[in-house]
């Protein structure tokens, strides 16, 4: 009996740390050379928890919801420098809770121009208007599509 319950225990926790790990990083392993740099995207943005912060640093205050992606915090100087660094990205994406609070769930980088860039051994998207191209990654909050889909499902559309 105590093997039965020691094993489905272990069975339970290889369970539910494959789980948190899925959602954490998604399904799709990029590599250690974009995980480690991603790493660093997470260092580079973990002061922009605090939503002031981002203000203070430029992102715009002037910021549209988008349903299943979040709230669009644009810096226009690093949008318009178009250096595409990895460590500063042109935009980060906040979802907006229920009490008034902000979340960090991603960042996106936002490209202008004819040539499409990339990052992450990823190629950008066709971009929110004419003329631009963009990348989302995920690294604060888990998207079943993969860490660089567009849209994440678990962000919650606030009303």
């Amino acid at each position: 009996m105590k093997i039965s319950r020691f094993l489905l225990i272990n069975i339970a926790i290889a369970f539910v740390l494959t789980f948190v790990f899925t959602n954490v990083v998604g399904a799709k392993s990029h590599g250690p050379d974009v995980t480690k740099q991603l790493s660093e995207v997470r260092q580079a943005t973990a002061k922009y928890h605090d939503i002031e912060a981002a203000f203070k640093d430029g992102y715009g205050t002037d910021y549209h919801l988008v349903p299943n992606m979040g709230i669009h915090l644009t810096n226009n100087d690093l949008l318009k420098n178009g250096s595409n660094d990895p460590l500063a990205p042109e935009v980060l994406v906040y979802e907006p809770k229920e009490n008034g609070d902000y979340k960090l769930v991603a960042v996106e980088y936002m490209s202008l121009g004819e040539e499409r860039p990339s990052l992450f051994n990823q190629e950008f998207e066709d971009g929110p208007f004419p003329g631009s191209f963009a990348l989302h990654a995920w690294v604060w909050q888990g998207n079943p599509d993969g860490i660089f889909a567009s849209f994440n499902p678990n962000v919650e559309n606030v009303k």
